[in-house]
């Protein structure tokens, strides 16, 4: 990541400026101190980021809140998407705004080229043995959830739910197809994977290409982020689109007419993790238990169940059963899930970027 910004960010105004929004939370336990740093033992604070709706409620109160309470320390949650944390933290450096901080693959590799993540300790972690093979970082904790690609629909304008993502190239879909820009997490995951579909890979995504320009005709609209993309759905702007099972489960269950198919093929996956950041003005006691304590079996299971409803990566947590009944048992889903080389995409993402601007959002 080459990318520099000129500002000076500090604890101070990055919580602020998350204040000022509305989406930080301060939770204050009992005999909390004003101290810098705490240990589990008691006293200090420590300053997390999640992301913003299912992911800030669940942290909110299956990790920060009882963490805090457990380790009788104050902790501060901003809600700030995954690339803006990194951002913030390199232009920080040597004295980050955040101790802990949730990323998705992608910025979570760009951060450790940068160097500004700090070695996980496995021997401090008592959850670490816990979690399955595919969600470990070398060096880094490991991934505390992920999601899993699917096709969004409305279930009064689509008679026939659609099986697989070819369906969106279906002529009688003509106008009614969404499709998220390549800057989110969401778009470059559906891109690679329709690159896997059509033979190609993460170095590969020529026919990719192709194949979204041939289906410029079905498409209704471009969203910026998954937020915009399921907006535009319940407004009924579009009819379908590729997108994340516990996003679309979410909105479903307060009442949005939308529900979610899994393709017949692999499901594309991507996870998030929290990572220590280096120079952390939390003590790594504290900032380790804290990673440890979203990798445990009690949280992870509470952010499997509705509303959260994320995969977990511990292996004794359950799926969601909404999404066990789509997708079946969990060594099936191992052997569905497609885990795209974020490290590759990243070496490639900003080119396709430009790429997909000129050529399909134009």
């Amino acid at each position: 990541m080459t990318r520099r910004f000129a500002t000076r960010i500090t604890r101070r105004s990055a919580l602020g400026a998350g204040l000022f929004v509305g989406t930080s939370l301060l939770i204050k336990a009992c005999g909390t101190t004003s101290s810098s740093t705490a240990g589990s033992s008691g006293g200090g604070e420590i300053l997390a980021t999640t992301f913003g709706g299912a992911w800030e409620e669940g942290h909110r109160t299956y990790l920060a809140e009882e963490f805090g309470q457990a380790a009788g320390i104050e902790v501060t949650i901003v809600s700030e998407p995954g690339l803006e944390a990194v951002s913030k933290v390199i232009a920080a450096q040597p004295n980050p705004p955040y101790d802990v901080i949730l990323i998705p693959e992608g910025p979570m590799f760009m951060a450790e080229e940068e160097g500004v993540l700090a070695a996980f300790p496995q021997d401090m972690s008592e959850n670490y043995g816990e979690i399955q093979p595919q969600y470990y970082n070398e060096g880094l904790a490991p991934m505390v959830a992920s999601q899993v690609l699917g096709i969004a629909y409305n279930p009064e304008r689509i008679s026939t739910p659609p099986t697989s993502l070819s369906d969106f190239w279906n002529p009688e879909y003509e106008g009614r197809v969404g499709i998220p820009a390549l800057e989110s997490g969401l778009g470059t995951t559906f891109f690679v994977e329709l690159a896997r579909l059509e033979g190609g890979d993460e170095n590969d995504v020529e026919a990719a290409f192709q194949r979204i320009k041939q289906l410029l005709p079905n498409i209704g609209a471009i969203a910026p982020n998954p937020s915009s993309l399921a907006t535009l759905l319940q407004q009924g702007e579009i009819d379908m689109a590729p997108h994340w099972f516990d996003y679309i489960s979410g909105i479903k269950a307060k009442g949005a007419t939308v529900d979610w198919v899994a393709p017949t093929d692999k499901v594309a996956s991507s996870s998030s993790s929290l990572q220590i950041v280096k120079n952390a003005q939390a003590d790594l006691e504290t900032a380790v238990s804290y990673v440890d304590r979203a990798l445990s079996l009690e949280v992870q299971t509470a952010m499997s169940k509705p509303p959260y409803n994320f995969l977990p990566t511990h292996a004794e947590a359950p799926l969601p059963e909404e999404l066990a009944a789509k997708l079946g048992s969990s060594a099936d889903l191992k052997d569905r899930l497609f885990i795209p080389n974020w490290q590759i995409i990243n070496q490639n993402r900003a080119e396709w970027i430009e790429r997909f601007d000129r050529e399909v959002q134009a």
